[in-house]
C-alpha cells in the first residue's frame, strides 16, 4: 500500500519529535518525548511507511525501544 498524504505528514512530525529528543538532555523532557513519540507511532496512519524515516530517526527509535533491531 503507497504512503498517503497524511502518512507523510504524520512521518514528518516523528522526524522532528525525534530531533527534539537528540536536542534534550534532561531526563524527563527525553521520558515525556519518548511519550509523545510512543502515541505517535500507535496513532499513525496504516499506510505509514516506518522505512521512510532517516536513518538517525530509526536508530533514536530503536534504541529508545520503539522499534525493533532490524
Amino acid at each position: 500500500m503507497a504512503e498517503s498524504g497524511f502518512a507523510a505528514i504524520q512521518r514528518s512530525q516523528i522526524e522532528i519529535t525525534i530531533g527534539e529528543l537528540l536536542l534534550s538532555s534532561d531526563y524527563y523532557m527525553r521520558e515525556s518525548i519518548v511519550e509523545r513519540l510512543r502515541h505517535m507511532i500507535a496513532h499513525a496512519d496504516p499506510s505509514l511507511d516506518i522505512s521512510k524515516l532517516s536513518e538517525a530517526a530509526r536508530e533514536e527509535l530503536v534504541e529508545v525501544g520503539l522499534l525493533p533491531e532490524q
